[in-house]
């Protein structure tokens, strides 16, 4: 498992967030809406982020969030992307500490998807007018989901 601080996560959640609710409101900058959905080991990922890089560097990097196995708020410019996605969970602390048990700070936010899905993302897909949605099937295998070639 992985360990992020809440300013990290909650960092990248809020600038895709930002991101988003900047396109809604009329901006022609050739950004495409993105829909889908995210599971792991079957499962719908409950809350996370998901963030798209052009690959040849042209065009703007975009995002979304991840809510109950659906990519929410979703833009990215058109073309080949690269995607890095980041999941979420509320883990109680084995040994909370005196003074963080009397705050109510006795669970940690833990990222759970393995590195070949964000910090070493190998997730690629080709986002255009006519292909906006997508279905990320992740495993704890970090196995690569048909349909989306890995470099």
């Amino acid at each position: 498992m992985f360990k992020h601080n809440y300013r990290s996560v909650y960092g990248a959640a809020g600038f895709a967030a930002l991101l988003a609710a900047l396109v809604g409101c009329g901006r022609t900058d050739g950004l495409i809406s993105v829909t889908g959905s995210v599971t792991y080991n079957g499962e719908p990922v409950e809350e996370g982020s998901i963030s798209f890089t052009p690959i040849d560097g042209r065009g703007s990097s975009g995002g979304g969030v991840i809510e109950k196995g659906q990519i929410v708020r979703g833009v990215s410019s058109p073309g080949k992307i690269a995607v890095q996605i980041y999941a979420n969970k509320i883990v109680e602390k084995k040994n909370p500490t005196k003074e963080e048990i009397e705050r109510g700070i006795t669970s940690d936010r833990v990222q759970y998807l393995p590195a070949p899905y964000n910090q070493q993302s190998k997730l690629r897909i080709d986002i255009s007018d006519s292909e906006r949605n997508f279905d990320f099937d992740l495993n704890a295998k970090g196995d690569i989901p048909a349909g989306m070639t890995g470099s």
